[in-house]
């Protein structure tokens, strides 16, 4: 997997098939996203691309809220590796950065990475204000010529698998619960 730490400098890739998000923990429902992008990487003859921040948005957009990362982002880097992913993205997230709309941030992505497709969660927003959900994605994209392929949200037995309810089950001493969540065993700290 290749890494690149600054969007400005990404070679020209093969049919990039994107995908956008924090990833922390890379737990079961990340995964799932992930084997959708390698198949539809795979279904355009392209390449996979991972898209990630760090700090983590909520450390710069709330940095007074109790919010702990389950993984550093090096620790997140490697289990997305693990998923045969092509490519990964991390971007500087500032102050700056937050103030982007949806469609200049998927223009960004466009115009640096050469996005094909974009693979997303239901429960994806992204841009200032979160204002760019799926009906406003999915606009965007149809008018961009950028197929956008929405996935549903993993529940296991019942539970949405989500990286908050993994971080109440950390609070709580529920590690049995929150390795249950991410498909791995938790990293010792």
């Amino acid at each position: 997997m290749r890494i690149f730490n600054d969007i400005e400098k990404i070679p020209h890739l093969k049919n990039p098939v994107v995908t956008v998000g924090s990833f922390d923990g890379v737990h079961l429902g990340h995964q799932q996203i992930l084997k959708y992008l390698k198949d539809a990487a795979t279904k355009y003859n392209g390449e996979s691309v991972v898209v990630t921040f760090n700090p983590h948005p909520q450390q710069v957009l709330r940095p007074n809220v109790d919010f702990f990362l389950i993984n550093t982002p090096e620790e997140n880097s490697k289990l997305i590796e693990q998923q045969a992913i092509d490519n990964l993205v991390i971007i500087k997230f500032t102050p700056q950065f937050s103030q982007l709309s949806y469609e200049q941030f998927l223009n960004l992505l466009i115009e640096k990475i050469g996005m094909r497709a974009l693979v997303m969660g239901p429960h994806h927003n992204f841009g200032k204000h979160r204002e760019g959900n799926s009906g406003t994605m999915r606009e965007f994209c149809k008018k961009n010529s950028i197929e956008i392929i929405q996935i549903p949200e993993f529940i296991l037995e019942e539970n949405k698998v989500r990286s908050s309810k993994i971080r109440e089950h950390l609070i709580n001493k529920e590690f049995e619960q929150a390795e249950q969540l991410l498909g791995h065993p938790l990293k010792k700290k």
